[in-house]
């Protein structure tokens, strides 16, 4: 069954929503609201935040990545008994075609609040409103929130003027003011662990929205959604058949330099078997002992590479634990990881692992992004030569001598160039982020090479 959601849209990015979500976590769970977040697309920094506000790990919602079925199948697991699914919308409410904030609100039954933009704005904010109300017949948009507001007048006009034009209800607003707004950087907001002034805003965002805000009206408008809903027919999901026994010990790095996974990807590790240990490349001085496998994520290393080169012995353990074949799958910031070196903003190159030859440089503009559907070049831990694998690329950086480790077989205008990467033996790196929930195929076999390693390794040790 589906819990009782909502999904918080926006006019365009940048326009509240993340500040607006963040408030009403932590309003929520001020509360003892049993609230359950969730983030529309292929978006790693918001979930991170909203797990610092809740302490519960928040879900990626994205029918690119992962299916139809794949999101029901997230939100009902991860929602299930919640008081209220929070999912945070994407971009523009109907920005993404079918991975757009309106798109997926349709798909999973949330009805939307729509953040309006009324810095220096009153009527023109009904117009806006009344603009994207009616710009589908089915807009699924069920109350607005003013953001940006400069006062308890200006508050009252942009009320009056949307709930006349459109007949629904403004909830409430958030004030213009600098002391709720969140740093930012590249790759979008700064992680929560790296801001020292995050809990301090947020604690600032939850009052300000428990006092501005009509959070039961909101509650009301989340469990008007039905509790069932019935995914199209034609999108197949099968989620993993959980597996008994021991099963293989699987590193994953996470730090201030390694945080980028989706969560149901470690959820499908773990129905797949797979025990994971979570290490830090930064800070431990060796990989963890017994493993059958790695998982390198994406990140910051550009920002930490100072921190990574001194931390020799990290490195030197990696590249041990590389040599006897251990299977090493690294996505984005993991790939850079595994490079010669790394280029830190301030330009100077700091040694990397030296398992992959090539070298990271950090560039002012954006380097990629977009979705990408392209296969394997070889057999890798993912399965055989030709393997197809739908994922996500956003990156800065570009590496000096690239091997192209998956070649496009995409279609659209975004999705049909190559992404470059390294595949060899055991190891296979690239920039693709992939969600396992549409590449399940990948897990599996992702997970069957750590088993094949933890009994050729036993064999071995003759236990």
């Amino acid at each position: 069954m589906m819990p009782p959601r909502v999904l918080i849209g926006a006019t365009s990015s940048g326009s509240g929503k993340t500040s607006l979500v963040l408030g009403l976590l932590a309003a929520f769970s001020a509360r003892s609201i049993d609230v359950r977040p969730f983030k529309a697309g292929p978006d790693y920094l918001d979930p991170l935040l909203h797990r610092a506000v809740t302490g519960r790990a928040s879900r990626n919602l994205d029918p690119r990545l992962m299916g139809a079925r794949g999101v029901i199948a997230s939100l009902e697991r991860a929602g299930e008994g919640g008081d209220i699914a929070l999912i945070e919308g994407v971009m523009g409410y109907y920005d993404g075609g079918v991975a757009s904030s309106a798109s997926l609100a349709r798909l999973v039954g949330a009805p939307s609040v729509l953040v309006l933009d009324a810095a220096a704005a009153a009527e023109s904010a009904a117009a806006t409103a009344l603009g994207f109300l009616r710009y589908r017949r089915a807009s699924g948009i069920a109350a607005f929130v003013a953001n940006r507001v400069g006062s308890d007048a200006h508050y009252r006009m942009v009320k009056r003027a949307v709930e006349e034009r459109t007949g629904l209800p403004v909830l409430g607003y958030l004030p213009q003011n600098p002391a709720l707004k969140l740093p930012e950087r590249h790759l979008g907001l700064i992680a929560p662990e790296e801001n020292p002034y995050f809990h301090r805003v947020v604690k600032a965002l939850g009052e300000t929205v428990a006092e501005t805000i009509d959070l039961d009206a909101l509650l009301a408008i989340a469990r008007t959604a039905p509790v069932r809903t019935t995914p199209p027919k034609q999108a197949a999901y099968a989620p993993p058949e959980p597996q008994k026994g021991k099963g293989p010990r699987i590193g994953v790095a996470r730090d201030e330099a390694f945080s980028f996974y989706y969560e149901d990807n470690l959820d499908t590790l773990r129905d797949l078997g797979a025990e994971l240990i979570f290490f830090s490349p930064l800070y431990d001085h060796a990989v963890p002992s017994d493993i059958d496998a790695l998982y390198l994520g994406g990140g910051y290393p550009e920002l930490h590479a100072a921190r990574i080169a001194e931390n020799a012995t990290m490195r030197e353990s990696l590249r041990n634990a590389a040599r006897t074949g251990l299977p090493i799958l690294a996505e984005c910031g993991g790939y850079l990881y595994l490079l010669e070196s790394i280029e830190s903003p301030d330009g100077l190159r700091h040694a990397a692992c030296g398992l992959i030859p090539g070298h990271a440089r950090l560039r002012a503009r954006l380097a990629e992004l977009g979705y990408r559907a392209a296969q394997t070049t070889t057999t890798t831990v993912l399965g055989p030569c030709g393997r197809q694998l739908r994922g996500h690329v956003f990156h800065y950086a570009t590496v000096e001598g690239e091997r192209i480790a998956l070649r496009s077989c995409g279609s659209g205008r975004r999705e049909d160039r190559d992404v470059g990467g390294f595949a060899q033996g055991a190891i296979f790196a690239s920039w693709l982020h992939i969600h396992f929930t549409g590449n399940p195929a990948a897990a599996r076999c992702f997970v069957n090479a750590a088993r094949r390693f933890s009994r050729a390794r036993a064999s071995r040790q003759g236990t």
